[in-house]
This record gives C-alpha cells, sequence and structure tokens, in this order.
C-alpha cells in the first residue's frame, strides 16, 4: 500500500509539473521602469530597466531619434537582452513580443513612462 501511495504521488507531482506550461494563456505585460515580473508558468523573469529614445547617426551628422527598451529576459542559464528592435523573441517555450514602449515622461495608454507592454505566447516546438 505504501508503494500504491508513493507511485500515485510521483505521477500527480510530475503531471502537475509537465501541465503548468500547458495551462498558460496569451498574456499582455505592462511593465514599469526598473520593474521585474516573472511569469512562472513559462520559468520566465523580465527586467525592464527602462524605455526612451536614442539619437542615432551614420555619419555623425544626420540623424534620426530611434525608441528602445532595455529588457532583460531570464530563462534558466539564459540571458538575452532585448529592446531595440520589435522582433519577436523565442526563448524557452515562449515568443516575446515588445508591442508598445511609452519613451516619453508621462502616463501614454496606460503604460507608465519609461515602460512597456509585452505580449508573450506560449509555442510548442516541432
Amino acid at each position: 500500500m505504501k508503494y500504491c501511495f508513493v507511485i500515485i504521488t510521483t505521477f500527480l507531482l510530475a503531471n502537475s509539473c509537465k501541465n503548468s506550461a500547458t495551462n498558460f494563456a496569451d498574456r499582455k505585460l505592462i511593465i514599469a521602469s526598473k520593474e521585474t515580473v516573472m511569469v512562472k508558468e513559462l520559468g520566465l523573469t523580465l527586467t525592464n530597466y527602462g524605455c526612451g529614445r536614442q539619437w542615432q547617426s551614420e555619419d555623425g551628422k544626420n540623424g534620426i531619434e530611434k525608441p528602445y527598451c532595455n529588457l532583460e529576459i531570464k530563462y534558466k542559464d539564459s540571458i538575452i537582452n532585448a529592446g531595440k528592435d520589435f522582433n519577436p523573441i523565442f526563448i524557452g517555450d515562449a515568443e516575446i513580443k515588445l508591442d508598445k514602449i511609452n519613451p516619453w515622461g508621462v502616463e501614454e495608454d496606460s503604460i507608465p513612462p519609461g515602460g512597456c507592454r509585452i505580449l508573450i505566447k506560449k509555442f510548442i516546438r516541432n
């Protein structure tokens, strides 16, 4: 009887760990400047070190202002620094997309100054 209990308990624990990522629903997260958000179901930690505007010039004279976010995404032992473009990032079981940033000094579209809105979707590798 003891062994049945141990086997059933082990099975249930293994199944609950396996299903935590499958129960993940796509999310929109608003991350303020200097804020860290955890997505436990996917084992992710996202830190926004601030969003703003950078002056970029190739010839030292003519340039443009480009928006950026200083994002750090952690998954297990991997760290990705992102936010200079709006291309999706794939890490672990997640697709992370920088949806909107607020480089201004006032709240805009419910995003605080220096904050960003992130879209996170679960994906399955083939």
